[in-house]
C-alpha cells in the first residue's frame, strides 16, 4: 500500500507525495525534499517529526519522472539501484517538481500559505537550487551534494539557507565545503559544521552514519531557523 497521500499537480503531469502534520488550525509547511532512496521510512519519519514541531509537511516523490513511489532500503543492491536513478533524474523536470510541491502546499487548506524547503543529500541540492529560484519562504540544506555543479546558483540566494555538513563526510569534498561556506557563511544565511558527522548523520533508520548528537542540534537549529525566516517575512509584509 502506497504511503504517498497527496496529489501534487505538476507542470506535465501529477504526481504525489507524502503530506503530515495537517490540524484543525492553520499551519505553516515544510517542502521536505528526500535522499537518493526515495520517500521511505526515514524520510517519512523526518518528516513527523517536523510536524511535532508545528509544521505541515510535504514529501513530493521525485523519483516519479522515473517510477512513481520508489522506495528503497540501505543495502548494496539498493543504493546501486539508487545511483542508478539519481543519474537519470532530469534536473529541469525536478525543479519544476518541486515548485509545484511549494505551490501545492501553499495553497493547502491546512498550511497558512508560508513554506519552508527541507532537503536531505540529493534533495538538499534541490533545496539550494529552489533557493536560487527563490519559490520559498526559507530554505534548509542537509549535506547538499554536487555543489561545485551549481556554485553560480549560490552566489544568488533569493531566501535564508541554512546548511548542515559534518566534517568527516566523504561526499562533500574540500571544494564544496569552501563553495558552501562562501555562499551562506553570513547572515541572513548559516552555514553549520557538525565536528565527527559524517553523510548521512541525519538519517536515524541506517544502521551507520547516524549521529545522534549533530541529528539533534541541526534539527533544533532547523527549527529556529524556519520560524525566525517566517517571522521576518511578517514583519516585512507588514510594513507600509
Amino acid at each position: 500500500m502506497s504511503n504517498l497521500n497527496q496529489a501534487i499537480s505538476g507542470s506535465d503531469k501529477s504526481f504525489s507525495g507524502y503530506l503530515t502534520g495537517v490540524e484543525a488550525e492553520l499551519r505553516p509547511g515544510i517542502v521536505l525534499l528526500h535522499e537518493i532512496f526515495g520517500v521511505n521510512n526515514a524520510m517519512r519519519m523526518a518528516a513527523d517529526q517536523f510536524a511535532g514541531d508545528g509544521f505541515v509537511v510535504l514529501v513530493p516523490d521525485l523519483f516519479h519522472q522515473i517510477r512513481p513511489g520508489i522506495e528503497l532500503g540501505y543495502s548494496e543492491d539498493d543504493r546501486a539501484t539508487a545511483i542508478g536513478y539519481w543519474q537519470v533524474l532530469v534536473d529541469e523536470q525536478v525543479r519544476r517538481d518541486v515548485a509545484a510541491a511549494v505551490a501545492t502546499l501553499r495553497k493547502h487548506p491546512a498550511c497558512n500559505g508560508q513554506v519552508a524547503i527541507v532537503g536531505f543529500c540529493l534533495g538538499g541540492k534541490y533545496a539550494l537550487l529552489a533557493a536560487h529560484l527563490g519559490i520559498a519562504d526559507a530554505t534548509v540544506s542537509f549535506y547538499p551534494v554536487q555543489a561545485p555543479s551549481y556554485e553560480a546558483e549560490l552566489r544568488d540566494l533569493r531566501c535564508p539557507v541554512q546548511v548542515h555538513v559534518g566534517d568527516d563526510d566523504a561526499h562533500v569534498s574540500l571544494e564544496a565545503h569552501g563553495i558552501l561556506e562562501n555562499a551562506t557563511g553570513k547572515p541572513p544565511h548559516e552555514y553549520k559544521l557538525h565536528p565527527g558527522a559524517g553523510h548521512g548523520f541525519f538519517n536515524k533508520v541506517r544502521s551507520f552514519g547516524f549521529h545522534p548528537k549533530a541529528a539533534a542540534l541541526a534539527y533544533t537549529q532547523s527549527v529556529e531557523f524556519i520560524k525566525t525566516a517566517f517571522k521576518n517575512v511578517n514583519k516585512r509584509e507588514a510594513q507600509p
